[in-house]
């Protein structure tokens, strides 16, 4: 009488786990990359929706739009509307972007903002977004 064999299901069990293991980790690789590229679009919207805000802030003071010029990088001066409209925007870009930076330039009516950050899904780079609008 032949004698059974043992071990064989504990082995086919141990190399399920196995594969099952590679699978869980590729699974969680994929999220962790979701999740770098989920706040790179996050920081994309904002520092968008921050150029939108500065832009739609010259329409509505078009009088003044030559006042609005902010050299990437600079902090507001001057005063009235435009210098507050300015340092309003840059403290907001600053603070909601990491190494955030906003500049405005103008030239006769057409406006141009770029807001300008640093990328954290790669090290070293840094993202920017220019919106141009006629005034």
């Amino acid at each position: 009488m032949p004698t059974p064999q043992r071990g064989i299901s504990l082995l086919e069990s141990l190399i399920a786990l196995l594969v099952l293991s590679i699978g869980l980790l590729g699974v969680l690789g994929l999220q962790t990359q979701s999740l770098v590229h989920n706040r790179a679009a996050y920081f994309e919207t904002q520092a968008t929706n921050m150029a939108q805000d500065m832009l739609d802030r010259i329409r509505a003071n078009s009088e003044q739009a030559a006042d609005y010029a902010l050299t990437l990088g600079d902090d507001a001066g001057g005063s009235g509307l435009p210098a507050t409209d300015q340092s309003e925007w840059v403290a907001d870009v600053a603070t909601m972007l990491p190494g955030g930076e906003g500049g405005i330039e103008v030239n006769n009516r057409r406006v141009s903002v770029t807001v300008r950050w640093d990328d954290t899904s790669s090290p070293n780079d840094i993202r920017q977004i220019q919106l141009v609008s006629e005034l």
